[in-house]
């Protein structure tokens, strides 16, 4: 650094000098002239000693910031230091960010060398892998739904058709036919579940209100399919189809009716009843997955040598873009039903049965429940009200023992 103290003490002496040059206290043009000049270059000499000061001081302090960050990186870091260090917790304090990731590394060993103390950091997948599940939309979807106002559902069913249509003499009298009708009442019944939830999961993870009301429809629909095949009918359950008095019903045990064909003949005599007796054409057969691969793997003898056919071929079993058919009706494969069990009936147009509906799925929250206030907890409840009505018992069939 320049000396700027003898340069500035000279410039100041010189202009003492200039002042003190005046008589009776005035200036010449020439001496005016000096002192502007004088006070020019002091003012500048002044600014480069300030200026070369203030670099120094930057330099020294540079040197001392260097020298502590180096006896820093020299020494372990705790894990508290690394975190107020990362970009998650900055991110956090200056701007409120949640969410961000932050890598950290150690310089000092952990686990004496071993390599299974601390884990390596892995990236998840987003979303979440939802559990296996059946198609909670496979039985419900057979049916057509009617809307209700009430809390039972009420109709009239002709129990008396007797039919006196007969040819007629001349003058003879007419033949008196006869209709009667019962009122019939079905009850609606109400399904629910309820989900516990953090208040800190529903702000802090995006979409995990949907997918916890998407959950909890999914668990309602699992439920209402059961009770759709087998609930028992006692309050406050459903009374389901494989339990409602009046359908058709073979035992399989013995292959009373399956001739040659077994369980493919069993079923075509189940839907020969419901032709018969309801008048109507089934349109599902509802069974087990496990029932569905003895039909399609089924053989039979067709020549005396004894060489085997499949017998699902014949119906198309295995042709391209196939769809699960037996005699020209659609197989529902699906484990709502128990092994062994196969239903074959009406299910749609609302000639043998509806689902009648009071309330769809209906969401609510909470933090009433328990001491869930004081715990930061939300109830997310979803409730559904509803009722199964089956107007021709005989419009379906039941086989056992499949």
């Amino acid at each position: 650094m320049a000396n700027y103290k003898e340069e500035i003490s000279k410039v100041r002496a010189e202009l003492k000098e200039a002042f003190d040059s005046a008589e009776d206290g005035k200036y010449s043009a020439e001496a005016k002239e000096k002192i502007k000049g004088l006070n020019t270059e002091l003012a500048g000499l002044v600014d480069a000693e300030n200026l070369a000061k203030a670099q120094a001081k930057n330099e020294k302090a540079m040197e001392q910031e260097v020298f502590a960050s180096e006896a820093q990186d020299s020494a372990p870091k705790t894990v508290g230091q690394m975190f107020v260090e990362s970009d998650a917790y900055k991110g956090y304090r200056e701007a409120g960010i949640k969410g961000v990731d932050s890598e950290v590394a150690f310089k000092t060993t952990l686990g004496a060398g071993t390599t299974n103390s601390f884990p390596p950091e892995v990236l998840r997948q987003p979303g979440i892998l939802e559990s296996a599940l059946r198609d909670p939309d496979s039985v419900i979807g057979l049916f057509d739904q009617i809307d209700t106002s009430q809390n039972s559902f009420a109709y009239m069913e002709e129990t008396t058709f007797t039919n006196a249509a007969a040819e007629q003499a001349e003058e003879a009298t007419t033949a008196e036919a006869a209709l009667d009708f019962t009122e019939q009442t079905s009850p609606i019944r109400k399904i629910g579940v309820f989900l516990p939830v953090t208040e800190e999961l529903l702000a802090d993870v995006n979409g995990i209100q949907g997918y916890v009301n998407s959950r909890l429809g999914t668990m309602m629909k699992l439920r209402l399919d059961s009770q759709l095949l087998s609930g028992d009918g006692s309050a406050p359950n459903l009374e389901g189809v494989l339990t409602k008095s009046g359908i058709n019903s073979f035992d399989y045990t013995g292959d009373p009716y399956g001739g040659e064909l077994g369980k493919l003949g069993q079923i075509y005599q189940a839907i020969t009843e419901i032709r018969k007796d309801a008048f109507v054409e089934p349109d599902a057969i509802i069974m087990h997955p496990s029932d569905w691969y003895d039909i399609v793997t089924s053989v039979t003898d067709v020549t005396t040598s004894g060489s085997k056919n499949p017998m699902f071929v014949v119906a198309g079993g295995f042709g391209a873009d196939a769809a699960p058919r037996i005699w020209g009706l659609p197989v529902v494969a699906t484990t709502a039903v128990s092994a062994g069990t196969v239903l074959v009936g009406k299910f749609g147009g609302g000639e043998a049965a509806h689902v009648v509906m009071r309330q769809g799925v209906d969401l609510a929250v909470s933090d009433s429940h328990s001491d869930f206030f004081l715990k930061g907890k939300l109830a997310i409840r979803a409730t559904m009200r509803l009722g199964l009505v089956v107007y021709r018992q005989t419009a379906f069939c039941k086989i056992t023992n499949m």
